[in-house]
């Protein structure tokens, strides 16, 4: 607590150590937003390190913004010995035999399969957000991850967070943890709806609200403004908080209460993140003005600038999607939730109580409010005591396992074969029926489901049955698991690669783009004749590939023509605009394409392909990290050098890596777009350090003289 800067216990941490958390107890907690449920985590971790020395203790998460925010707070536990190591997709930051792992569901799934003997050595995991067990997307990856815990031998301690679980009790018992469910926040949470100019509480009560825009939401954002309170707006879509965000800009325009010279500072480093000008300019535009917006499209690096603004006062307002409510702690003394309607497949839904509870969470900062506001802005079709009824007042919808559809199963089952946990039938029924889906559904009514999904993973040739009855994982089912593909690519590959003999750079790519692991894009009708025009001229054996220009067909071929225009160099902003993206959907399509492409250059000699295809594709995987033609793959190996600069220096001569290392530091700084900075970086890379400091001095130099310019 002391390296914590903590000085006292909120009541759901003294409940934690009542049940004996310290003493290798396991937990289920569900308190709000900002009660303390990481230090809960730490008391089990810290204590279950020190009483089996050499274990390893795991911190899991759903997202990696949150893995990245916990890996700070747990560095500060050096001073007591202990170390941390963060993994994430294909970052690995701290020591490889660290005590404590802090990572993703999908990582730590991952690890798991490709190192089973980890699992035996691990003495405690702390489950953050375990109400994603009832997730779409990852909630099947989270329930076969605690099972295969349950499922264990020697069985570690372990830990599930959550801000709400209406079904804790259920939950509880399927993990044999003793529950602790508190509604205690730090700050008490104020929650209204805001409707005909007017704010209406639970208990009856109104406020009267001037109207000073025909923006409902600004009405009573302008209340809390003119009381210098920072603010976050939730809506539903990147467009709208994009929008609202310029609104809000200028209808607050000198009315808000921010740092004025951090928030220009803040706009200069945005300025130089990587992605659209035309995006770049616009957020810093609005960060001088105190507001940002805040959504998936952005990268990590322009979403933790915004973050790391609001934190330090220098934006009064966010507008943001829910997915900030998701991800890291960046409460708000205000938060109104603008939107609670959303569409999906084509339907206007309303958003679950859950969910509202989630946003309206976000109010209220520890340590600096006495009080949070939420504000619910209704819609004309509602009205405020229905509203009230069903969201502040109502019940949040139970926790269900997602763990049911064949999808999941399949995954999960190849994993638990693959990792030697099972071999047999009977034995995944068993542990199908120690997971929250068997434990609420009983195994009898789980066995078809099971049954279908071993038999379509023998029959695509994953694994095979022996006569004695011994599941068997085959090569290829070994190389899925490991690589954490879905296992319905290889019937699909199979179906494609039996259409095809002709595998062109478009072909290759639509391989990638059409996988069930890749993430689509929504295709506007706008965008519909492009594609199609585009897939005609662009290869006619694509055409011949595709049966129908249906939904799914036109998302994977906006991402084949999004990767291949990506992999010819085409600029950021052109990408921006031709497909409407923002730099965070194509830095999440880049790592999966590469992922795809590098997982099929070792899976398709084993379809057999001759290895040329192979090796072709293993080309494209790096042409993909790094954006660029093939003859640029070299140069782009230096730190510092991305597609632009390699370009650049390609057009200037220097096209190897030998014309690199012999250049002369003076000459390369003359080449446009070619700075201090990077002429340092390829100086250090071939190891002249004498010109690498020299340009390090210079650089310095001119980082002043610009921000001197600048102010």
């Amino acid at each position: 607590m002391r390296e914590l800067g903590i000085n006292q216990l909120y009541p759901p941490q003294k409940a934690a150590l009542d049940a004996n958390v310290e003493y290798g107890q396991s937990l289920v907690i569900a308190t709000p937003t900002a009660s303390g449920k990481t230090l809960i985590g730490l008391i089990g971790i810290v204590n279950s390190l020190y009483d089996h020395p050499g274990s390893l203790a795991v911190y899991t998460t759903p997202l990696r913004s949150i893995a990245y925010e916990k890996k700070e707070v747990f560095d500060k536990l050096r001073k007591l010995g202990l170390t941390t190591r963060l993994e994430v997709g294909n970052l690995s930051l701290g020591p490889r035999a660290a005590d404590i792992l802090i990572t993703t569901y999908e990582k730590l799934d991952s690890i798991l399969r490709n190192n089973p003997s980890v699992a035996d050595n691990v003495s405690i995991v702390v489950f953050d957000e375990l109400h994603y067990i009832g997730d779409e997307k990852r909630g099947p990856i989270l329930e076969a991850l605690v099972t295969r815990f349950l499922y264990s031998s020697q069985r570690p301690q372990l830990i599930g967070l959550s801000a709400t679980m209406p079904n804790i009790e259920e939950l509880a018992e399927w993990l044999e943890a003793k529950p602790i469910s508190m509604n205690w926040r730090p700050v008490p949470l104020r929650e209204s709806v805001y409707k005909d100019s007017m704010l209406h509480y639970p208990d009856g009560s109104t406020e009267d609200i001037p109207i000073v825009s025909p923006l409902s939401y600004i009405n009573p954002l302008h209340k809390f403004i003119e009381e210098g309170f920072q603010s976050i707006v939730f809506s539903q879509s990147r467009r709208r908080v994009a929008n609202l965000a310029e609104k809000t800009a200028k209808t607050f325009r000198d009315k808000l209460t921010y740092d004025v010279a951090r928030a220009r500072e803040l706009a200069r480093e945005m300025l130089k993140t990587e992605g659209s000008r035309q995006l770049r300019e616009k957020l810093a535009q609005l960060i001088t003005m105190g507001v940002a917006f805040h959504h998936a499209g952005l990268s990590n690096s322009q979403r933790r600038l915004v973050e790391k603004g609001f934190r330090e006062g220098a934006i009064a307002i966010i507008h943001a999607t829910p997915t900030l409510a998701a991800g890291v702690n960046l409460p708000a003394r205000v938060v109104i939730v603008e939107e609670y309607y959303r569409f999906e497949a084509g339907m206007r839904r309303p958003i679950g109580v859950y969910e509202y509870k989630q946003l309206a969470g976000r109010a209220g900062r520890p340590g600096y409010d006495k009080l949070g506001d939420a504000v619910l802005i209704a819609s004309r079709i509602d009205d405020a005591e229905y509203l009230i009824a069903h969201y502040i007042r109502g019940e949040i919808e139970p926790i269900e396992s997602k763990l049911s559809n064949l999808k999941s199963l399949r995954h999960t089952i190849l994993g638990i074969t693959d990792s030697g946990l099972v071999s047999t039938r009977d034995e995944i029924l068993r542990f199908m029926a120690r997971s929250f889906y068997g434990y609420t559904r009983g195994i009898d009514d789980i066995k078809h489901v099971v049954a279908r999904s071993v038999n379509n993973l023998i029959q695509w040739g994953l694994m095979e049955s022996s006569a004695e009855g011994q599941l068997i994982v085959t090569p290829l089912g070994h190389l899925v698991s490991i690589r954490y593909l879905d296992p319905l690519n290889i019937p699909k590959l199979k179906q494609i690669i039996g259409r095809t003999r002709n595998y062109t750079e478009t072909i290759l790519l639509y391989l990638v783009a059409s996988s069930p692991d890749m993430t689509k894009l929504p295709v506007a009708r706008r965008e519909e004749e492009y594609i199609m025009d585009r897939a005609i001229e662009e290869d006619p054996e694509l055409v011949d590939l595709i049966d129908w220009f249906g939904p799914d067909e036109l998302r994977s071929l906006k991402i084949l023509f999004l990767l291949k225009d990506w992999i010819n160099e085409v600029k950021d902003d052109e990408l921006a605009s031709r497909f409407n993206v923002g730099p965070g959907d194509i830095a999440y399509i880049v790592e999966t394409g590469e992922w795809l492409t590098s997982s099929l250059s070792e899976i398709m000699p084993l379809l057999g392909l001759p290895m040329e295809v192979a090796q072709r594709l293993k080309i494209l995987a790096k042409r993909i990290k790094y954006g660029v033609k093939e003859e640029l793959i070299p140069l782009t190996s230096i730190p510092g050098i991305g597609r632009v600069r390699a370009r650049r220096l390609f057009e200037a001569g220097y096209k190897t890596l030998h014309d690199l290392a012999m250049a002369k530091p003076e000459d390369l700084a003359l080449i446009p777009g070619i700075g201090s900075a990077t002429v340092r970086a390829i100086m250090e890379y071939f190891g002249r350090t004498r010109e690498a400091e020299k340009y390090k001095l210079i650089e310095e130099g001119e980082k002043s003289g610009l921000e001197a310019f600048m102010d």
